[in-house]
């Protein structure tokens, strides 16, 4: 989970037509949220992914639901209310269901940092906070078959990759002058790989804490910057990961 820029409601969603549709949901219980351009908005603002545990969706799938964060059966007039609106698959939806945020808050990654609630170790998530411990049980953050096991397999891929990366700079480094074009290919490669924990990647948070926490990571960060190979873009790179990351 990334903290997320809500951004204005579409030019479309005039309040002329938030009162018109609302009230028909209100008259006949119709899924008014369900227009195209409406859930278009909905998944584009959290980079076409599930706001909560980030696996990717698809506006044409009926994996991607328009979650009221608020739910609809506690507050009818607000099924509408830009920013009661969330991208969410199915699963952590329906794990959601009815419950009363406004009682029992979890995390609104549109207003809420998740760095403050939530933490990563191991693949899967541990709560920091009360609102931590029921977002983790709320939205399903760490069903064993939809998503920790997906995390897994990602998290060793990348723990693979910067070992490797590691070990082929140690080889590399110790003659410079003979091996620098080799050691550029290696710097793009580690970008490429940083490049996987981008916020409009899917899983971000995970791909970002597994290479920020790697011991090898740290070391290859060091070679880099002794060795005058680090730069602009990894700097930026490495900020990208730092905002997206949950660790302690």
């Amino acid at each position: 989970m990334i903290k997320l820029d809500l951004p204005n409601k579409p030019v479309k969603l005039t309040d002329e037509l938030i009162a018109e549709l609302t009230a028909k949901y209100l008259l006949d219980n119709d899924d008014v949220w369900n227009k195209t351009f409406i859930r278009k908005s909905v998944l584009e603002f959290s980079y076409n992914k599930c706001c909560y545990t980030e696996c990717r969706l698809n506006s044409e799938s009926k994996y991607m639901e328009v979650d009221h964060f608020f739910p609809k059966v506690h507050f009818p007039n607000d099924v509408l209310t830009w920013g009661n609106l969330l991208p969410s698959c199915k699963k952590s939806n329906t794990t959601k269901g009815e419950l009363n945020t406004q009682l029992y808050p979890i995390i609104n990654p549109t207003i809420d940092n998740p760095k403050e609630h939530l933490k990563i170790i191991g693949f899967r998530f541990y709560d920091k906070s009360e609102i931590g411990r029921r977002t983790i049980d709320y939205t399903a953050l760490n069903d064993r078959q939809h998503f920790v096991n997906k995390r897994y397999d990602i998290g060793i891929k990348i723990i693979e990759i910067v070992e490797d990366i590691n070990q082929n700079l140690a080889d590399l480094i110790v003659d410079i002058k003979n091996n620098h074009q080799r050691i550029i290919r290696l710097v793009n490669k580690y970008k490429n790989l940083l490049k996987e924990a981008d916020r409009k990647e899917e899983f971000s948070a995970t791909v970002a804490t597994t290479i920020l926490t790697d011991n090898n990571n740290q070391i290859i960060i060091n070679v880099l910057k002794e060795n005058n190979f680090w730069d602009i873009e990894l700097e930026e790179l490495i900020l990208e990961l730092n905002f997206c990351s949950l660790y302690e």
